[in-house]
């Protein structure tokens, strides 16, 4: 039992990660989709040597990845507009609607239980075709994927500096809808 919430609690969080570490910058372009795929296959590649995992359960798992991979992009999409309409309420020298901004993080509260379930069902969906060992084994290497991806951000972040940074910022304020 306390296993099985050890592994529901992993799988909750790298949920929450990988919508973090995935297609935050914005819309999906073809590029980016193309970009998304070649990654994806490449991982599947590792993924079937590492767990040893047959052609019909990595058939399977490519099913898994593309109905929940949707769903969790769906999810970022709407994240990203309840941020984006949080911080045009948080504007410093602006008074913010305490009702707006208590519907925006209520739905973000809500978005993160959102994550989790997905995570959850998920792990279910793949419980039906993969053994627990190589569950577990995939879950560690998306985890370092995704770990991956943000230090590689991270070091891009810093190569950037100070005053690319800023322009990111004043472009992305830009972008946002008006009050």
């Amino acid at each position: 039992m306390r296993r099985a919430l050890c592994s529901l609690a992993v799988i909750a969080l790298m949920g929450v990660a990988s919508a973090r570490a995935q297609n935050i910058g914005g819309e999906d372009t073809p590029a980016r989709a193309r970009l998304r795929q070649q990654i994806e296959d490449r991982f599947a590649v590792r993924v079937k040597e590492q767990v040893g995992l047959s052609d019909e359960q990595l058939t399977k798992l490519r099913g898994t990845w593309i109905t929940y991979g949707t769903r969790r992009r769906e999810l970022q999409a709407h994240e990203r507009l309840l941020r984006s309409a949080l911080a045009a309420q948080m504007r410093p020298g602006v008074a913010a609607n305490q009702d707006s901004v208590s519907r925006l993080t209520d739905g973000l509260v809500n978005l993160r239980s959102s994550y989790a379930q997905l995570a959850r069902d998920e792990n279910k969906e793949m419980a039906t075709y993969l053994t627990p060992v190589q569950r577990t084994q995939l879950l560690a290497m998306r985890e370092r994927f995704l770990q991956r991806i943000q230090e590689i951000r991270q070091e891009q972040r810093a190569r950037q500096g100070p005053l690319q940074q800023l322009r990111e910022r004043r472009q992305q304020r830009r972008q946002q809808p008006p009050p």
